[in-house]
């Protein structure tokens, strides 16, 4: 009994487990004689037990794994050394290396998080397409599942987040997360390992001779994944509930049946309260009277599905844009609009409801939203510098400013800056969600959706409105407002300062 026991404590039992899981996912997920699965590996202990255990498993459901891996091009000479060991352990896996930040600015996302996984997902689907696959294996654990749980009820999520993820799923996101394409429709996300935990992988890798690398952005606070792996889980172990990870996971399973049966109720009501499909135009158009008879658990379903056919995607909807929806809904009147995310919105009248993305810009003085470009600053004996992109001709100038009137440009698109505070350069771009600054005169940060809202900006401009950023962050808001830390100094007098000056001026762009 001893000796077995010592065997249990070295990995025997999850080694044991791990293998029987494989076999028994493999046939819940419906594997046939050649199949092909893409499996996504990173190279550390998830992914290679993730690798591990499939092989054994299409040994005996003769199906064929295709090992997929994503250079995220951040990590510097680490990505690489990732990469030389994934394709020493795998040769015949299929490789794409992508800039992560680039993706997240031209989108305006403003996680960073949420950006990587974006085009984790779109390379795993283009690889599925490449060699048929319908199943995209993945090395999600138990604890991937309590931390997801976790970040979506902090979140404040509803019922959709609490469910987290399960062992096979539809394809979460669609081929361009950001753009009006529909999910793959026949792709599934297999996750084989969703019921063992991170200890069981890592120790099935030492028992059984399986070398893995460990990824150094794991211990990085600046992500709040991380936050939770690394701190909020230890405590709620140490402190509350040693099987926390057991039961936040009876909590997804518990969300998920639920959801799952609303979906279904949903799917009985959906042909009462869509009028058609969504119009060429964008416009889904709803039946407020079915929309108001429906409880409102199941509105929310619903107002959530008729989102995703009109944008392609669940991004950036939240439980307080679907709460502000339903309000609309129940309560008597017509003419209420709700501004959702990226220009959408939901109009209520007497009869009917439309989802649309038809806000307009026509009214906005500014130009048509700028592509991220360097400011080109003044330097040594050049006093003033000129850059010219995409309708905008932006003036920088070395000057003196002696009295603190003369800080008052009397143009809303010029202003004062300190020299200093550019002295590591500056890029233009337009607003991101997440976005925050330290206004003139303030000791913390606020978010630029707030102070655009206090200060009355349409939100159909905002996306247009040009910023003045610094590796430190938002010096200014043209039009707005200064960062106390941008903000010119008067000193004995007179201080060195930029003046910054936007003029709408010619379409033509510098070349980038």
């Amino acid at each position: 009994m001893g000796r077995n026991k010592r065997r249990h404590d070295r990995g025997f039992w999850p080694a044991y487990r791990l293998h029987t899981t494989a076999i028994t996912t493999a046939r819940r997920a419906g594997l046939e004689p050649r199949d092909v699965v893409v499996a996504g590996v990173s190279g550390g202990p998830d992914s290679c037990t993730l690798m591990n255990v499939l092989s054994r498993a299409s040994r005996r459901f003769d199906f064929t794994v295709q090992p997929a891996h994503l250079l995220h091009d951040f990590r510097g000479q680490e990505t690489y050394d990732d990469a030389d060991f994934v394709r020493r352990m795998w040769p015949e896996c299929i490789f794409e290396e992508v800039d992560v930040a680039a993706y997240q600015r031209e989108h305006g996302i403003s996680s960073f998080e949420q950006a990587a996984r974006d085009v984790r997902y779109g390379f795993l689907a283009r690889v599925a397409r490449r060699v048929g696959a319908r199943l995209v294996a993945v090395g999600h654990t138990a604890d991937d599942l309590a931390e997801t749980v976790l970040l979506h009820m902090a979140r404040g999520s509803g019922l959709h987040g609490l469910r987290g993820m399960s062992e096979l799923d539809p394809w979460p996101y669609s081929t361009s997360p950001h753009g009006h394409d529909a999910p793959e429709p026949d792709l599934r996300v297999w996750r084989p390992l969703i019921d063992l935990t991170r200890h069981h992988t890592t120790s099935y890798c030492r028992n059984n001779g399986i070398d893995y690398r460990d990824d150094s952005t794991n211990y990085m606070r600046d992500f709040a994944r991380n936050r939770v792996r690394l701190d909020l889980m230890p405590a709620l172990k140490e402190q509350l509930n040693p099987r926390i990870v057991d039961a936040l996971g009876r909590i997804s399973r518990t969300a998920a049946a639920q959801v799952d049966y609303m979906e279904q109720q949903a799917d009985q009501l959906w042909t009462q309260v869509a009028t058609g499909p969504v119009a060429h135009d964008g416009t889904l158009t709803l039946d407020r009277n079915a929309l108001s008879k429906t409880h409102q658990a199941l509105l929310h379903i619903i107002l959530r599905r008729a989102w995703v056919a009109v944008t392609g995607h669940e991004h950036r909807l939240t439980e307080r844009h679907l709460a502000a929806m339903s309000d609309t809904v129940y309560v008597p009147g017509s003419g209420k609009v709700i501004e959702l995310p990226r220009g959408f919105r939901f109009a209520v009248g007497a009869r009917w409801a439309t989802l649309s993305g038809t806000a307009r810009a026509d009214d906005c003085p500014y130009p048509d939203a700028v592509r991220e470009f360097r400011l080109t600053l003044p330097w040594g004996p050049i006093a003033v510098a000129v850059t010219r992109r995409d309708g905008w001709e932006v003036t920088a100038e070395s000057v003196r400013v002696h009295t603190a009137t003369h800080l008052d440009t009397g143009n809303p698109l010029s202003a004062y800056l300190s020299s200093q505070s550019l002295r590591e350069g500056a890029i233009v771009r337009t607003w991101q969600p997440g976005d925050r600054m330290q206004p003139l005169g303030m000791s913390g940060t606020r978010k630029l959706q707030d102070i655009f809202t206090d200060a009355g900006v349409p939100r159909h401009w905002r996306e247009r409105i040009p910023l003045v950023v610094t590796p430190r962050g938002v010096a200014w808001i043209a039009g707005s407002r200064i960062a106390d830390w941008a903000a010119v100094r008067l000193e004995r007098g007179e201080a060195a300062a930029t003046l910054i000056r936007f003029e709408p001026g010619s379409a033509d762009a510098e070349p980038a």
